[in-house]
């Protein structure tokens, strides 16, 4: 007689399960909503870390000021205060930056590239400024805004080059069917609208218009995918497309004597 032993199931956390609850609870929150605790959620990881890096920050700024004096003054403008300061200023900077990225992401409807990431970057550094109490606070958040701005967006267009190229495959059948019905340039509105290539047999009039594709297109492209719904179609196909009127060249004789002798009647 075999002896089993179970193990009673113990009290465990999945910061994974927790962490994907989390965001969709933050998804389902009004957009003003979502961006504050964006915001407010990242600033508490700045403070965190300004105050770890406050409390290691030992260097002498007078041992800097023989060599660079400017680079001495912005450091004892980061030392003022001491490491709450620093977390303060680093707070802000993290949690502006969070919020505003957010908020110009929604406002551009999902749309993210180097514009959205450098005004994200450009009110970070104005709130970095004015709380840091820098001289000439107008003046040093402009400047401030500018560089943060400037300096992410070249290292935005920086990472976006080194990048590597994925592929969505959830989209390749939808995209292959647009680019051989010649329409190639409303591939990325399918991914917009989240129409998968496992939604491709659902798709109708509606689901194409929400992507913004235009009426002509539409027709199109459920004329296609009618012939993979109905295989019977296939068998009973559509009456052809009415000829193309006749040249004048390709009209017989008699019925170019006809045509004139009515163009002389109509002009007398």
């Amino acid at each position: 007689m075999s002896t089993a032993t179970q193990s009673k199931p113990g009290f465990s956390l999945d910061f994974t399960q927790i962490q994907t609850q989390y965001a969709n609870w933050l998804k389902r929150q009004p957009p003003a909503v979502e961006v504050a605790v964006t915001g407010l959620t990242s600033s508490v990881q700045g403070v965190f870390i300004g105050y770890l890096l406050g409390s290691m920050t030992n260097m002498d700024p007078g041992a800097a000021a023989k060599d660079n004096p400017a680079m001495a003054n912005q450091l004892k403008v980061l030392q003022a205060g001491g490491p709450w300061a620093q977390a303060r200023n680093l707070g802000v900077l993290t949690g502006v930056n969070s919020a505003l990225t957010l908020a110009i992401k929604k406002a551009r409807k999902g749309k993210d590239d180097v514009w959205g990431a450098m005004g994200a970057s450009f009110g970070s550094g104005m709130a970095y400024s004015i709380v840091s109490g820098a001289p000439n606070p107008i003046q040093s958040a402009i400047t401030t805004g500018a560089a943060f701005a400037l300096f992410n967006g070249l290292f935005y267009q920086i990472g976006q080059n080194f990048k590597p190229e994925s592929t969505d495959t959830e989209y390749e059948r939808g995209k292959y069917m647009l680019r051989t019905l010649g329409y190639p340039k409303y591939q990325d509105n399918l991914k917009k609208a989240l129409l998968t290539d496992n939604t491709i047999m659902l798709w109708n009039e509606s689901a194409l218009a929400d992507a913004r594709i235009p009426a002509g297109p539409r027709l199109v492209i459920l004329h296609h995918l009618d012939t993979f719904r109905n295989p019977s179609a296939l068998l009973k196909p559509a009456m052809p497309l009415p000829p193309m009127p006749p040249t004048a060249q390709q009209q017989p004789p008699q019925q170019q004597q006809q045509q004139q002798q009515q163009q002389q009647q109509q002009s007398q």
